[in-house]
C-alpha cells in the first residue's frame, strides 16, 4: 500500500495557500516551467484531482506541505486562494519518506542536485533514529545508513557516496552537475576542495573559460586544494600544454621514423603482428 492509499482516510478540508509553507528541508527543486504551466491548465479544466498532503506545524495554524508542492504552485498560477489538503499527523522521519517517496514517484527526472539532497536528507534522519543526535556529520555516511540507503534507493553504496559529496560543492558548480557540463567522478574530486578554492576554480574554467576541465588538471591541482590561485591554475595550464607538445613531437618522430615507410595501413597491420608473433615467441 503506497502512501497515497495509506491517507485517503483522512478528510479533505480546503485551507488558504498563505498558510502553507514548503517542506523545510525539501531537496527537489520547484521551477516555473512549462510542466508547471500545463499542470495550472490541468487544474483549471478538471480541478485539483490529488489533494496536496500537509501537517500542522507550530501554533500559527500554518500547514507544512509534504507532497504536492508543484501543484501549490499551479495553484498560485491560477490565482487561487485556497487548495483542498490533507491534514495528516506524522513525525519527522515520516515527513522526509513521505517527501521522497512522493517525489520518486511523480517525477521522470531527478537532478543529481536533487538526488544529492535526497540522499543527505534520508541518512540524517537514520543517524537521528539510531544515534538520538546529528552529531555525527550530516553530510557523511556510515556502513549502516549506506547499507540502508542503498537497498532503499536500489544504487550501489559507491553511488550513495559520491551523490552525498555533491552537497559539498558551490551552488555555481552544482548548477553545472546539473546541466551535464561536469560529470559526476570530477564533482566527487572537486567536493574535497574548500569553497574558496572552488571559486577560483569556477571563475577560471566555466566564467572565463581560460581551459577545459579534466582529469589531468584534477591530478595537480588536488595538492592545492584548500588555497588554489588564478596563478596556480596557470602554471598548471603552463605545464600541460608543455607535455602535450613533448608527447606530440615524439609521435610525429615515431609516425617520421617508422610508420611513414608502409604503404598502406594493412601492411603496417600486418607487419605489426609478425613482430609480437616472434616477440613472444622469444618470451615464452
Amino acid at each position: 500500500m503506497d502512501y497515497q492509499e495509506e491517507f485517503e482516510q483522512t478528510p479533505i478540508v480546503k485551507i488558504k495557500l498563505s498558510d502553507t509553507e514548503p517542506y523545510s528541508k525539501h531537496p527537489f527543486k520547484v521551477e516555473d516551467n512549462k510542466k508547471i504551466e500545463m499542470l495550472a491548465e490541468d487544474i483549471k479544466e478538471n480541478g485539483l484531482l490529488n489533494p496536496i498532503l500537509v501537517r500542522v506545524i507550530g501554533f500559527g495554524g500554518k500547514y507544512e506541505i509534504l507532497s504536492g508542492h508543484r501543484r501549490m504552485e499551479a495553484l498560485k498560477l491560477n490565482g487561487e486562494s485556497e487548495a483542498d489538503v490533507r491534514i495528516i499527523k506524522c513525525t519527522d522521519t515520516e515527513a522526509t519518506n513521505i517527501v521522497i517517496k512522493s517525489n520518486l514517484l511523480q517525477r521522470d527526472k531527478i537532478l543529481p542536485s536533487e538526488r544529492a539532497k535526497m540522499y543527505v536528507l534520508r541518512n540524517e534522519y537514520l543517524k537521528k533514529d539510531k544515534y538520538g543526535s546529528l552529531s555525527t556529520g550530516w553530510t557523511k555516511v556510515d556502513e549502516y545508513t549506506q547499507n540502508i540507503l542503498a537497498k532503499e534507493f536500489d544504487v550501489s553504496k559507491s553511488s550513495i557516496y559520491e551523490y552525498i559529496r555533491l552537497n559539498n560543492l558551490i551552488d555555481d558548480l552544482l548548477v553545472l552537475v546539473d546541466s551535464g557540463k561536469i560529470k559526476i567522478k570530477i564533482a566527487v574530486s572537486l567536493s574535497y576542495f574548500s569553497s574558496g578554492s572552488q571559486d577560483v576554480i569556477y571563475q577560471y574554467f566555466f566564467k572565463d573559460k581560460k581551459a577545459v576541465l579534466n582529469n589531468e588538471y584534477i591530478k595537480r591541482m588536488k595538492k592545492y586544494k584548500h588555497n588554489i590561485t588564478n596563478d596556480i591554475l596557470e602554471q598548471i595550464t603552463t605545464a600541460l600544454k608543455k607535455s602535450k607538445n613533448t608527447e606530440k613531437r615524439y609521435v610525429d618522430t615515431f609516425i617520421k621514423k617508422y610508420i611513414s615507410h608502409f604503404k598502406s595501413e594493412q601492411e603496417l597491420i600486418e607487419r605489426i603482428e609478425i613482430l609480437m608473433v616472434d616477440y613472444l615467441k622469444t618470451k615464452g
